[in-house]
């Protein structure tokens, strides 16, 4: 590692804040004064990081983010230590001075070769120079100079300022950007149009980005007309007063009128953005642009047919790319599906280059395979594409690789192997004939790598995807996604500062809103410090990213959730419902956290609603045979059926929500076991013992699939196969205590208490925070008569966790069966104290009294619990048995009726009850065979289960396992603290 590179990293640091560039370079600058230098060069560079990085970048240097897998740093000359000190009293020569040291310096051979070629050069020029002199004073005349005229000067230094604004732009300067680009066509020309698109574009994306809610442009430089009409500082939209008067000095600009109606469009004035694209189509009726755009802008309305028209009419003349596959969509989408292959036939042969033929194909190729099913000829079309010599797109040999895993006739495993492949032979023909091996793959980035590294740490190999992208790496050193995906593999290996320097890596070769997302995420998880997260810092990340791409949707949705988190509900809110009417990418996220954000507020009725919308937006039917899919729909179609079958008690629609989850995502557990538990909510055992077997399968590692699997069999009597499934359960997921109780219960239930005991016992080793092992053991000794081991269990189950309670329940049992129903009472009304949301301690407690004749006492009890969860069907039965007892008829109607509002006897048909789910809301809101079925023994085949031979469960054996010794070393009996105060 040479000190130049070391530098080059800590300029990369600079894009994100000086605080993460001087922690980073502190830790380099006690061995290297290079280093140090440099950090002060770049506080020298005060305005942005991005033009630090330019101005002192060495350029040419292709193997600098090598350096994130290197530590060391080599020691430099005590010139930089000069420059360091003479900083701080003159920064101009102190830049300088840093500037010339980092210099390439060149091997005395190159160095003498380049000395001899450049005094030859001037050598010659001044031979030039004398003759020409001569000349001219022996004819007596004044040398010849060609000068442009002043117009011409004018243009070169339009020009010249407009490129300069464009690299401010790119740089992230933006206000400087804005003051060039302003300064153009206010006091140089005011009829660049050129000028006025591009000031109007970055400043809608200001605006749009939240940045700013003024203009920081000082406009009163001139009194001239240009001035009167351009945006003041308290105007609130001045990307619009840019365009308008744009089009006023420059009327004939198409691309004018058009970017003034995109901008429209995105802040929600339909009509002005359909006025001013009218007015595009006035000037040239066929361009294609403006076509596609209105058509977008008509099918986001619901006008398909208009939308249709349009991009028909951008056809005949222009046919590009985006015209083609929206309206091949279309066709698909409305069940014409031979008019979309027609289309992509038609005009493949008329787009103009690579690119554009590129995505053709991929439709072309995506409608053979999702809607004909025919995979030949959707591969013959991607082969097509790849023998195209003006093809050089790396998203074809993506499409080639994924083939057939839309239709699921290929899984991850085979799709690795074809990225394996593909790659493989790229990096041998790369390693054996050098550059000149990449025409045989004329792509230009590292999106197969990535691909291929994403499946390997997917399936949990991270080290072999770090090795898959330092290779990528190693071909592609411009591609940012690859240093973006290898800091987030180093992130995942708990080398964070390593991953930091990855991030930086890439948002200098190119930012991007994924890598400032991934930054931010890893401030506020692993801050710099170690100690607490920079809140600004990380909000400024955000807003970045939003600023780069207003339809990031990721970034609403992380953003949205930092604000949560923090206590900023409203504008938490505010963020996703920006996210929503910017129509950003992967919607489904946005809608999902919307309803989460409402769900934690107890508004069961919004959240529904919410889901409900954002599943429209991917909704199939019998006319639309073409939808896009998008796993991410498989989080939205969860948690409105867990809303429908929890709240609403309507299975049925519940597995219709789930099977729409289903269409977009095949393999999801999640989804699989809520049909599974629908299937068994119907009484359809048979059909739930298939989904749950599918569920298992998708991932075995899915501890719940295998808890609700096994429980379902043990209810059903089928003990030998609930068995299997818990042992089966415990081997892919050791950890999980609810496996542990559920069998342990099993076994208790069957009478192998001394089984039940191992497994209580292996439970708590295995899961020793999970309380309800304690809580449930200890009924389990209390119910074989060993009272002083059931309170040493609930004791300690008590102080792990005393807002548990079932804890108290079991507690108070345990009193009661030794006849101290004084202390019962004191108990649960302890428990009460410590669990006021938990209603069976009131059920329990009104038990209590009216054993002791306490009838009022106890329905005050009962009506508080119903007032806490009016959704517990057994406080309805306990309040009806106790009016019932005292023949209150008046106060059993109105009991009944109450009921009535809230449950129905029918699963299958239940319509939604508003009072359900506000009082679900309320709830979230404050707080036997005698052979194993083929199914499951496939199961426990698959996973290289034995139950004959196997006594290891999580990798404990079960004869290891000492009950005693493990109550031996429990707290006492518990008594002081279930007095004690909070």
């Amino acid at each position: 590692m040479t000190a130049k590179r070391a530098i080059q990293v800590i300029l990369a640091m600079c894009y994100l804040s000086k605080q993460t560039c001087s922690s980073f370079s502190q830790h380099h600058a006690k061995t290297n004064p290079l280093s140090q230098s440099f950090l002060f060069s770049s506080r020298i560079y005060s305005k942005s990081p991005f033009s630090t990085c330019k101005q002192i970048w060495i350029a040419n240097v292709p193997d600098f983010p090598r350096y994130a897998y290197s530590s060391s740093l080599a020691s430099t000359s005590s010139d930089s230590t000069q420059a360091a000190t003479l900083g701080k009293s003159n920064p101009v020569r102190a830049k300088a001075m840093i500037s010339s040291e980092v210099q390439p310096r060149l091997i005395p051979q190159k160095e003498k070769q380049y000395t001899k070629r450049n005094n030859d050069q001037r050598r010659a020029g001044g031979y030039n120079n004398k003759h020409k002199n001569s000349t001219n004073a022996r004819n007596n005349k004044p040398s010849v100079r060609h000068r442009c005229s002043k117009i011409q000067n004018n243009k070169r230094h339009i020009r010249f300022l407009y490129s300069k604004a464009r690299d401010l732009e790119r740089q992230g300067l933006w206000a400087q950007a804005c003051e060039t680009l302003n300064y153009i066509v206010t006091d140089l020309d005011c009829t660049d149009s050129h000028s006025y698109l591009a000031w109007g574009k970055l400043q809608s994306r200001r605006e749009r980005g939240g940045l700013i809610t003024k203009t920081e442009i000082d406009l009163s430089r001139n009194d001239d007309s240009v001035n009167n009409t351009l945006p003041n500082q308290n105007h609130e939209s001045n990307a619009s007063k840019i365009f308008e008067t744009g089009t006023k000095h420059c009327p004939l600009s198409i691309h004018l009128w058009h970017a003034w109606a995109i901008h429209e469009q995105s802040l929600g004035n339909i009509d002005k953005a359909r006025e001013l694209l009218d007015k595009a189509l006035e000037l040239d009726r066929w361009n294609g642009y403006v076509c596609h755009s209105y058509g977008m802008l008509e099918m986001q309305c619901g006008d398909w047919k208009r939308a249709r028209q349009l991009w028909q009419q951008g056809l005949t003349n222009n046919p590009s790319a985006a015209l083609i596959c929206s309206l091949g969509n279309l066709y698909t989408t409305l069940g014409h599906p031979e008019s979309a292959r027609e289309l992509y036939s038609t005009y493949l042969p008329q787009l103009p280059n690579g690119r554009e033929k590129v995505e053709v194909y991929l439709a072309a190729s995506s409608l053979e395979e999702t809607v004909f099913h025919d995979l030949e000829k959707a591969s013959e079309l991607l082969q097509v594409a790849l023998s195209d010599k003006t093809v050089k797109d790396s998203r074809a040999y993506m499409a080639l690789c994924r083939l057939g895993s839309t239709g699921g006739k290929v899984d991850d495993a085979v799709v690795k192997k074809r990225l394996k492949e593909i790659c493989t032979k790229q990096l041998k023909t790369y390693s054996a004939d050098g550059d000149t091996g990449m025409a045989l793959f004329p792509v230009k980035d590292g999106r197969l790598f990535n691909a291929w590294a994403k499946l390997e740490s997917k399936s949990g190999s991270l080290f072999d995807a770090k090795a898959i992208l330092e290779k990528g790496m190693k071909l592609y050193p411009n591609d940012h996604t690859l240093f973006q995906a290898a800091g987030n593999i180093e992130e995942r290996l708990g080398n964070f500062t390593v991953a930091r320097d990855l991030y930086s890596a890439s948002l200098h070769i190119e930012p991007s809103a994924p890598t400032l997302i991934a930054y931010a995420m890893l401030e506020l998880q692993s801050p710099v410090d170690g100690k607490t997260s920079n809140i600004t810092m990380v909000r400024r990340l955000f807003q970045e990213a939003l600023s780069l791409d207003m339809k990031h949707g990721p970034t609403y949705n992380a953003f949205a959730n930092l604000e949560r988190r923090l206590g900023n509900t409203d504008m938490a809110k505010q963020l996703y419902q920006d996210g929503i009417r910017a129509n950003c990418t992967d919607p489904s996220s946005v809608y999902h956290g919307l309803a989460k954000l409402y769900l934690a507020h107890g508004e069961v009725e919004e959240a529904r609603n919410v889901l409900q919308r954002g599943l429209g937006l991917f909704k199939t039917n019998d006319n639309s045979i073409f939808v896009k899919r998008n796993e991410n729909v498989a989080f939205l179609a969860h948690t409105l059926a867990m809303i429908e079958l929890n709240c609403n008690n309507n299975a049925k629609v519940a597995k219709q929500i789930l099977n729409q989850g289903l269409w977009h995502c095949r393999s999801s557990s999640p989804l699989l076991l809520g049909v599974a538990l629908c299937e068994s909510r119907l009484g359809n055992e048979q059909n739930a013992r298939h989904m749950f077997e599918q569920a298992i399968t998708a991932d075995e590692s899915h501890a719940q699939a295998w808890q609700a699997f096994g429980v379902m069999e043990m209810r059903a009597g089928n003990y030998r196969s609930a068995k299997t499934l818990f042992e089966c359960g415990l081997k892919n997921s050791p950890t999980h205590g609810a496996l542990w109780q559920a069998y342990a219960t099993l076994e208790s239930r069957i009478g192998n208490v001394s089984n039940a005991r191992l497994l209580f016992a292996a439970g708590i080793q295995k899961c020793p925070k999970h309380v309800p092992l304690y809580q449930a053991w200890a009924s389990l000794e209390m119910r074989d008569g060993d009272i002083i081991t059931a309170k040493r269990l609930i004791g300690e189950a008590l102080t792990r966790d005393k807002r548990n309670g079932s804890g108290w329940l079991v507690a108070a049992k345990i009193e009661e069966k030794m006849k101290n129903h004084g202390l019962v009472g004191l108990i649960l009304r302890r428990g009460i104290e410590c669990a006021p949301m938990d209603t069976d301690l009131y059920a329990a407690l009104a038990e209590h009294e009216i054993s002791r004749g306490r009838i009022n006492s106890a329905r005050e009890l009962l009506e508080k619990a119903i007032e806490i969860s009016p959704m517990h069907a057994p406080l309805y039965h306990s309040l009806a048995e106790l009016e019932a007892r005292v023949f209150n008829i008046e106060g059993l109607a109105k009991l009944n009726k109450r009921a009535a509002e809230l449950f129905h006897a029918d699963a299958s048909s239940s319509p939604p009850s508003t009072k359900a789910m506000q009082a679900w809301g309320k709830k979230i809101k404050q707080g036997r065979t005698a052979k194993i079925p083929d199914g499951i023994a496939a199961l426990a085949q698959k996973i290289g289960f034995d139950s004959e031979n196997d006594c290891m469960l999580g990798g404990l054996s079960l004869r290891d396992v000492d009950p005693e010794t493990l109550i031996g070393g429990l707290s006492g009996d518990g008594d002081e603290l279930m007095l004690q105060e909070k």
